[in-house]
């Protein structure tokens, strides 16, 4: 890892004056590039670049250069044009980007410079540090207008963490992922959002993404239930700014019917649970994650069985798992496939028993938008499904239709579930 030094000359007057750092202060110099050199420590960086047009240079870099001998790194120019079009400000962003390395520890300075060139490189700074991983150690102006006897060398460093948050906000409206929230609270300054910082909050974001990414659907709502609960504690003393990310955030993850929904295996699978597992069906959908959102949509078939069992005898979580685990698959087979060729060799047993609640549902219509459809919604949707969970193998490549499909085979479900609902007469639910 090579520290580097990168500061920016311009056509100003400098005038000599003392820096201040941390209560350190520099000898007197006109340039504040030495200052910085005398502050750190004349063996701090292993090469140092000074970026200036040909004008500037001819007015400073002599005189700057002498001053720089002691420093231990050799001193570069980068010598810039003046052309300010587009094309000419990528071309400076080019010149700087090139000479950056992997890994680098980079200081930067942006007390002078040619008109926009510090601005457009500290714009690309982030851009930076996600291609070349650089360190940023520090972001230095020199408040020379302030004090013009004693100037106070700013470390702005901290202020380009926005850039995190701005990554993490990016996460959260696109991927539905907010570890990158508690990533951010973790790694950035601690006046930033520091509300976030609270290790509850940062905990309940890495959980909720974890269970929805991992599609644990029987424990969403739980971790759902908890974040909102943290949110609400840290809403009413939050900054302005942290109180739009705390609403971003609810916005996200405030499925309806999660606040009263828990794990069914401990009480029990309920009308609430179905209207959840589609709602968190719609918002994968709504984020691409595709395979999860096929699978819950499959599973949501396949537990569509303990609507007989939880009818039938007492439960407890360990009986719910096993008769989720034993009949939902015979279950869904059932839908799957007409009755004329329902084949259940093997699994006879299972079959009959859940049976009785396929009739039911069928007698009350609640199934018809299921078995009406050709191919059958339940086989069509295990077709797309089992393409993902064999990478497409055997196939030309994946469906083109993927988010299509997801919609229809999400909306289907819906019609089901608003049928469950007025089905009270068949003794379904």
């Amino acid at each position: 890892m090579r520290r580097v030094y990168l500061s920016f000359l311009g056509l100003g007057q400098y005038e000599e004056t003392v820096y201040e750092l941390s209560a350190k202060r520099s000898d007197p110099t006109r340039f504040v590039q030495v200052a910085e050199q005398m502050l750190l420590g004349w063996d701090r960086f292993d090469i140092l670049y000074i970026v200036a047009t040909r004008a500037s240079k001819e007015r400073h870099y002599d005189a700057l250069s002498r001053e720089l001998e002691p420093c231990r790194g050799e001193v570069h120019l980068i010598e810039l044009d003046e052309d300010m079009s587009n094309a000419g400000q990528w071309q400076w962003f080019e010149r700087i980007f090139s000479v950056v390395r992997d890994e680098d520890e980079l200081c930067i300075d942006l007390t002078h410079g040619y008109r926009s060139i510090p601005v457009v490189f500290s714009a690309a700074i982030n851009f930076l540090q996600k291609t070349k991983q650089i360190r940023l150690a520090h972001v230095f102006y020199g408040a020379f207008e302030q004090d013009r006897q004693l100037a106070p060398l700013v470390d702005m460093r901290s202020f380009f963490d926005i850039n995190t948050w701005a990554d993490a906000v990016t996460r959260l409206t696109r991927d539905a992922d907010a570890r990158g929230l508690a990533e951010a609270a973790e790694s950035t300054n601690r006046h930033q959002f520091a509300e976030l910082s609270d290790r509850d909050f940062a905990d309940a974001c890495t959980q909720v993404t974890r269970r929805i990414i991992n599609v644990d659907v029987n424990n969403v709502a739980d971790d759902i239930s908890r974040l909102m609960t943290c949110i609400e504690q840290l809403d009413s003393a939050s900054s302005p700014a942290a109180k739009i990310l705390l609403e971003m955030v609810a916005n996200k993850f405030s499925l309806p019917g999660a606040a009263n929904v828990t794990n069914p295996d401990r009480t029990g699978y309920t009308l609430g649970y179905y209207k959840f597992q589609l709602n968190l069906a719609g918002l994968l959908l709504e984020h691409g994650l595709l395979m999860q959102a096929f699978t819950v949509m499959r599973e949501w078939l396949s537990s569509l069985v303990m609507l007989h069992f939880e009818q039938e005898e007492s439960l407890n979580a360990k009986k719910r798992r096993k008769r989720v685990d034993h009949y939902g698959g015979v279950f869904f087979r059932m839908l799957q496939n007409v009755e004329e060729s329902w084949n259940f060799k093997g699994s006879e047993e299972q079959r009959q028993r859940v049976e009785p609640l396929y009739r039911r549902l069928k007698e009350a219509g609640v199934i018809e938008p299921l078995i009406s459809t050709d191919p059958l919604l339940a086989s069509e949707l295990s077709s797309y499904r089992n393409g993902f969970d064999h990478a497409w193998l055997g196939k030309a490549g994946m469906k083109d239709d993927l988010e299509e499909k997801g919609r229809y085979f999400h909306e289907t479900l819906q019609e089901v579930l608003l049928r469950l609902e007025g089905s009270d007469r068949y003794g379904i639910m």
